[in-house]
């Protein structure tokens, strides 16, 4: 029996799995089409709403797997937490509208990203034989109307209570003997 299937033929859900579901990666992939495609050949009050519902539609999720990944060591056994998912809910939310309200705010967000962008174009710059750049801030828009934008975070919570419902259906379906199994 393959490691985290079991007798059934279900796949048991393991730290960071949330960020497998097909709406997750779909929103990642809309995420980088929007903002390196789509708002550069159609600018648009649309593509800037995109950008934000498909973000936060996965940043949760994102969250919850690195709580996850942290906490795997200390755990005997995994469940996916979906009081973990809520707090990760709020707090996107809240630095979300933050940003979007607060002129300091979304200044240390471009400063945020960016730092975080910095290792690939360092790394780009470098195999190129270039100058390596310093770190520069994104492009950000505080903008209230983005706010219309935070209903999208129903989604990664819709998906985190079926993840956590499922998980816990599984383990009253698995019989003792593999409940017990490290290879699970």
């Amino acid at each position: 029996m393959r490691a985290g299937v079991t007798s059934t033929g279900t796949t048991k859900p393991f730290p960071g799995s949330g960020l497998l579901h097909p709406w997750v990666l779909v929103s990642v992939l809309l995420l980088v089409l929007n903002d390196h495609v789509f708002k550069a050949r159609w600018p648009s009050w649309w593509t800037g709403k995109l950008s934000d519902i498909a973000g936060l539609a996965m940043f949760p999720l994102l969250l919850q797997a690195l709580w996850e990944q942290a906490s795997r060591l200390r755990a005997r056994e995994f469940r996916p937490s979906f009081a973990v998912l809520v707090g990760a809910v709020v707090l996107t939310g809240l630095c979300f509208a933050a940003t979007k309200l607060s002129p300091d705010a979304g200044n240390a967000w471009r400063w945020a990203l960016g730092a975080l962008q910095w290792p690939f174009f360092a790394l780009r710059a470098w195999l190129a034989g270039v100058r390596i750049p310093p770190v520069r801030p994104t492009q950000h828009t505080v903008d209230i109307t983005d706010l219309l934008t935070l209903p999208s975070l129903f989604i990664p919570l819709w998906l985190g209570w079926t993840r956590a419902r499922a998980a816990r259906e599984q383990d009253a379906r698995i019989p003792a003997h593999e409940a017990s199994s490290p290879y699970l």
